[in-house]
């Protein structure tokens, strides 16, 4: 991740931009199998510790807890993370969308069918 100091706010990614790195990097890791490797995990762990102030529950916490286990992973480790990672990319993605739409306010009478919701997998 780039450094910044307190004068360089422009720098500082949004929540959006960090959800995206975070998904490139998911799919690049499970793309090349890297998951076995200690230091592509703590790379992946470091990418995702600024999500965990979104609205994602525990759940970043507990895969970066499994990211940052010491070779060799155990093999239900690897699987668990690998479905989780899984599970996580469409939620940052719908994030990421919503946090680059404008917000729009609903109204008693919006049919439901036009509020967009999301449901979580877990």
């Amino acid at each position: 991740m780039s450094s910044w100091s307190s004068g360089d706010a422009a720098v500082l990614p949004s929540q959006a931009d960090l959800c995206e790195r975070a998904v490139q990097a998911i799919w690049r890791s499970l793309d090349r199998h890297d998951l076995v490797d200690e230091h592509v995990r703590d790379e992946l762990a470091a990418i995702l510790d600024p999500l965990t102030g979104l609205p994602l529950g525990n759940r970043p916490q507990r895969l970066i807890g499994v990211l940052r286990e010491r070779n060799p992973l155990d093999p239900s480790h690897l699987y668990w993370l690998t479905r989780r990672l899984l599970t996580l990319v469409p939620e940052l993605q719908a994030i990421e969308h919503a946090l680059d739409e404008p917000a729009v306010a609903v109204r008693r009478d919006t049919p439901i069918d036009a509020i967009g919701t999301f449901q979580s997998l877990d």
